[in-house]
């Protein structure tokens, strides 16, 4: 027995050594990862929270958790905003509005990090091209299309009104039946049958059918948090999404009934039928984003955009584009409408004084119908001064838009930072800043863009809302013309009573409005 009992305690003694030998190589590399990431890193002068200095993951499940804005708005409050905070162990962010000059309008800083290059936005296009020159030519190739506030006023406004009549008269019915409606999915609805109707012509007629037509926005908004944690965790997005059949159980196919899936699908065959057509007889219809037809020459837009040496785009990169306009321009715009709406609703200063801006318009005879862009700029400057507001609050896009720093390292808003780090802003916070807009910065309050105009312009400069630099966003001026002409309009016809205020959700760095609930009253209108 006792020969026994000692074999015992020696088999245990020696299985011991083995458990804490296996778990002595697990947990040696995680504490010499936050030893030198806290000591020896050459980001370690920053300050920033141990766990997203050592570990790019936590920012990732952080972004899962739909916590990101609330999150590193914390961190300023927590840190300052005088130095960059460290918020994963290669990046670094710059809470502060002076900073976002020095990172997106530098040219040596024009080249994206690794967030954009994940695959989860579909086959590669202009927003996913990480190096800076393929994406200046691939910008100049694609810069005919119609994305100036000019060209749209000219070619396009007048089926924007279409669309906007035909949602006032969805909403009436739903007002005459004294119906309870998610008000935020309503401009959703809008806004993707924008999009579609400059990608492929003719909108997917989620407005006539008041859905969601193919499940694209639901779609978008349930692939957010996978797109926001591959995008944050180098581990995911460095090593799993580059094995292919590994990659392809988390990226949508075009052979999907619904969703991005058959978006990507429907852009095929949009292209492939448009193609077919041309090659039988020039094309003579209504413009859209794959061509343009005016009298005897073709102004050419995605189908036959040209590189400087004449080349055209693959015919993957068509597929892409006219996919991108949809994915980029109808749930970010469908926030913006939806987040402006609410603020103004849910404030009734600023709903009586929109409500008296647009009948002292009205009854002088300014305003159209549907109101058009011009009279909403010209004629409506606390309408405007609204929309400028809510954007400032509820940006549709609070991503991490990051810059790689050039071998060497640069000064950023005063403080030197080593080449190759990643540096980035983040709309939510640096468009809070109580240095700027005061300790009211958290508030919406729309007469602050009535100030005087050395004011204005510099809060202008400070927006990051649609990006800033050589890759702003590129339908910037489209999410504009929806919301001067849709928002106003509907002031001018509803009062709204609202039934539940809903939330702004942030998922993968995109947000989204959630369960803002209410009905339409018609208004009596001069």
């Amino acid at each position: 027995m006792g020969l026994l009992a000692t074999f015992n305690i020696t088999e245990n003694l020696t299985l011991g050594r083995f458990i804490w030998s296996v778990l002595a190589l697990i947990i040696t590399p995680f504490i010499y990862r936050i030893v030198y990431s806290l000591y020896f890193d050459p980001l370690a002068r920053f300050p920033g929270p141990w766990y997203t200095s050592s570990f790019s993951s936590f920012i990732a499940l952080i972004s899962v958790r739909k916590q990101e804005p609330e999150f590193i708005h914390s961190l300023v409050k927590k840190y300052g905003s005088t130095l960059p905070i460290r918020i994963s162990p290669t990046t670094l962010f710059f809470p502060r509005p002076s900073a976002l000059k020095d990172i997106y309008w530098t040219p040596s800083l024009n080249h994206k990090t690794k967030l954009y290059g994940t695959g989860a936005l579909g086959p590669p296009h202009l927003f996913s091209t990480i190096e800076a020159e393929s994406h200046k030519q691939l910008r100049r190739a694609l810069s005919n299309a119609p994305w100036t506030i000019g060209q749209l006023k000219k070619k396009w406004e007048s089926r924007f009104d279409t669309l906007v009549t035909l949602f006032i008269h969805k909403m009436n019915e739903h007002a005459a039946a004294d119906r309870t409606i998610c008000i935020s999915d309503k401009v959703a609805q809008f806004a993707a049958d924008v999009m579609s109707m400059i990608s492929f012509g003719e909108p997917f007629g989620c407005v006539a059918n008041q859905r969601d037509e193919k499940r694209i926005l639901e779609n978008w908004r349930q692939g957010l948090p996978f797109f926001g944690f591959i995008a944050r965790c180098r581990f995911f997005r460095d090593q799993v999404m580059n094995v292919g059949f590994l990659a392809s159980w988390f990226l949508p196919t075009f052979d999907q009934a619904y969703g991005m899936g058959w978006l990507m699908g429907e852009a095929d065959r949009q292209v492939t039928e448009r193609e077919r057509q041309n090659a039988e007889k020039e094309f003579e219809g209504m413009p859209d984003f794959m061509q343009q037809y005016v009298h005897f020459f073709f102004y050419h837009y995605c189908l036959d955009a040209r590189y400087q040496d004449n080349t055209t785009l693959t015919p993957l990169q068509k597929r892409a584009h006219v996919t991108l306009l949809i994915q980029a321009g109808a749930d970010t715009t469908a926030t913006a409408l939806g987040s402006i709406l609410r603020f103004i609703a849910s404030n009734p200063s600023s709903l009586h004084l929109a409500h008296a801006e647009i009948e002292k318009a009205d009854q002088a005879g300014l305003l159209s119908t549907p109101i058009q862009y011009e009279e909403t700029r010209q004629h409506l400057p606390y309408m405007v001064a609204c929309i400028r507001e809510g954007l400032r609050l509820n940006p549709p896009a609070p991503n991490l838009f990051g810059r790689v720093v050039p071998e060497g390292g640069k000064v950023i808003d005063g403080v030197f930072v080593p080449g190759g780090t990643e540096v980035t802003t983040h709309a939510f916070t640096t468009q809070r800043d109580v240095g700027l807009y005061g300790e009211d910065a958290e508030e919406f309050k729309p007469e602050r863009w009535l100030k005087s105009e050395e004011v204005m312009l510099e809060y202008e400069a400070s927006q990051f809302t649609f990006g800033m630099g050589p890759r702003v966003c590129l339908g910037k001026d489209i999410a504009i013309m929806e919301m001067y002409k849709l928002l106003p309009e509907i002031i001018r016809r509803f009062d709204i009573e609202i039934e539940a205020k809903g939330s702004y959700i942030v998922s993968g760095g995109v947000a989204y409005n959630e369960g803002f609930l209410g009905k339409f009253h018609a208004r009596k209108t001069g």
